[in-house]
């Protein structure tokens, strides 16, 4: 994991690439997300609190965040 390396973000705008995990650095809300993940929307609509360490393992091209900050991993 990580070995193609990673981007570190903490605002609120759509974050692109060919991703397969995200690590919160903090608590943090999802705004959107684009990748293989059944019910996605109700993740975002449920406004869901990740807590700092949490980690999301699935492959996904875009993210953006409401609140919060995170290392995105790239696949």
């Amino acid at each position: 994991m990580g070995a193609n390396g990673c981007v570190y973000v903490n605002g609120t705008g759509a974050n692109t690439g060919d991703f397969i995990a995200v690590q919160f650095t903090e608590d943090s809300v999802v705004g959107a997300i684009t990748g293989q993940m059944e019910n996605s929307s109700d993740l975002v609509s449920d406004l869901i609190t990740f807590s700092q360490g949490q980690v999301l393992y699935l492959p996904f091209t875009s993210i953006t965040l409401t609140s919060g900050s995170a290392i995105l991993y790239k696949a």
